[in-house]
């Protein structure tokens, strides 16, 4: 490989890297998609695959730096979309420009695209995969194409849950979900037959990095996998080109480069900001794309978390195990003038795999989100000690800024009401510990039209580097209210196509 010329190499196979490398691979062009993880065995489940992901360093309560940090969803073929929940909400046309909404010392929150630009690919996405939902239902819902699935029945907590928001004057709603309720696209229905989120699904019926190509073939040799090869570094040609990838195999510790035409990094939000930030040489002293500072910066997580308590229920209702992870949402917050800011966030189901009753009671469990203040000194940087492959570890600085605090305890009350009117007696609050990274990552490689305040340009393509791409969470100016997968996809689909456009 170390002599390898090819079209386009792809950083990361998750949501964002999968829908490039085979949006272009099937046009013809030649693709090598580097992936720093290896397909997960059967019945992995996140807590059996995080201790072996390397961690972050990440600021203590003392000011210290501790070994806590996720700089990863899931670090494998497929990313997170292999162990993920399969939610698949769009951004509301609000988090597009939420200028109105944030404190006076953050970032610019706007996109350089709207909903608008950004609908025709969410349409074309959910026809390859499948998102069952309910059309009109959602408050909130931007306009669409009519659904292709309808949506999942609720479980026996979701709708407890529904029953107690619609008692509350809330207009509660199906989750939407990248999982078959009815066969589609050659996956099965799911058939309930195992825990959902944090898992792999063992029917098939959720969708994953693979779902939108099925039956889409690429042409011989168009695309190629290597797994266990981690990008530590990218050259470039010239002050404005990259012209090569040099990576390392994670067994052998062997280095490799290959040549490209055009780099698009998909590894994640905190990932891609690293790899710039290690590719520091003579045209690019502070690493690549970072003359004005901002790679790395407005790295954004979500603040989130859950409450849960039990509450009894009618002896003849039977719950059903293995119910999709979360069936039922309430997005009534989500732009409220009693919100701190006027902007809140989501409230959905989040049930644990533990859905049997017990002497007649049965556990609800709520989780609630919303975005954060995009900040310069949230951020990705790199520590001086090093990792087992001798590569700077990476550090998440991050601060929960004091606005969040305050919209964070709102949704917590509401969620909390909504519980105490499906008749939880005894509520239980549970960090999600979104301060240390994981799940939601946005930010660090961030879009807009000002190169001084920003990263990548409205195509994800890097300011000052003419054929350098950002595809993943990282383009993100503002994180949206609600999870980032279906919008990472869509947003990476729109930004193959234009890459496509540049290269043929």
């Amino acid at each position: 490989m170390t002599a390898d010329i090819v079209d386009v190499c792809v950083i990361g196979s998750g949501a964002s890297g999968s829908t490039v490398a085979h949006e272009i691979a099937q046009r013809g062009l030649r693709v090598l998609l580097l992936e720093e993880g290896r397909t997960l065995p059967p019945g992995a489940s996140l807590a059996s695959v995080q201790n072996g992901m390397d961690s972050a360093m990440v600021p203590s309560a003392a000011g210290t730096l501790t070994p806590f940090g996720r700089p990863w969803t899931v670090c494998a073929l497929g990313g997170g979309m292999t162990l993920y929940a399969g939610i698949a909400f769009r951004c509301r046309a609000i988090d597009f420009d939420t200028r109105a909404h944030v404190a006076g010392d953050a970032l610019d929150p706007s996109w350089p695209i709207d909903y608008t630009e950004l609908r025709p690919f969410y349409d074309e996405l959910e026809r390859r995969v499948g998102v069952a939902r309910l059309a009109g239902a959602d408050p909130f819902e931007p306009p669409s194409d009519p659904p292709v699935l309808p949506p999942h029945q609720y479980s026996v907590q979701g709708q407890l849950i529904a029953d107690a928001g619609a008692r509350l004057g809330r207009l509660p709603f199906p989750t939407p979900l990248a999982i078959n309720s009815i066969p589609y696209g050659g996956r099965p229905a799911c058939h309930c037959e195992g825990p959902c989120n944090e898992h792999l699904c063992p029917s098939g019926a959720r969708a994953d990095a693979r779902s939108p190509f099925t039956g889409i073939a690429l042409p011989p040799d168009a695309l190629t996998i290597a797994l266990g090869s981690k990008a530590v570094r990218i050259d470039l040609g010239n002050v404005s080109r990259a012209d090569s990838v040099e990576w390392v195999d994670t067994l052998n510790r062997q280095r490799a480069r290959v040549r490209a035409r055009c780099v698009v990094l998909a590894g994640n939000a905190v990932q891609s900001a690293a790899l710039l930030l290690r590719s520091a040489q003579q045209a690019a002293p502070n690493g690549i794309g970072n003359a004005s500072g901002m790679v790395g910066s407005g790295i954004s997580f979500k603040i989130s978390g859950y409450v849960s308590g039990t509450t009894t229920i009618n002896p003849h209702i039977t719950p059903q195990p293995g119910r999709p992870f979360s069936t039922v949402a309430v997005s009534d917050h989500y732009l409220d003038d009693e919100a701190p800011s006027g902007l809140g966030g989501m409230i959905y189901e989040a049930s644990s795999p533990e859905r049997t009753d017990c002497d007649g009671e049965i556990r609800l469990r709520l989780h609630f989100l919303a975005a954060d203040q995009p900040m310069r000194n949230n951020a990705v940087r790199l520590a001086t000690s090093r990792d087992g492959l001798g590569l700077p570890k990476i550090i998440l600085d991050y601060r929960t800024h004091p606005l969040d605090k305050r919209r964070l305890g709102y949704l917590s009350r509401h969620a909390s009401n909504l519980l105490a009117e499906a008749g939880v007696k005894q509520i239980d609050y549970q960090d999600s510990n979104y301060q240390f990274g994981s799940g939601h990552l946005h930010g660090g490689c961030r879009a807009g039209l000002d190169p001084t305040q920003s990263v990548v340009d409205r195509w994800g393509r890097v300011h000052d580097i003419d054929n350098l791409y950002v595809a993943d969470g990282g383009f993100f100016p503002y994180a949206g209210g609600v999870n980032p997968t279906f919008t990472i996809q869509a947003n990476a689909l729109r930004i193959a196509r234009r890459i496509v456009t540049q290269l043929t």
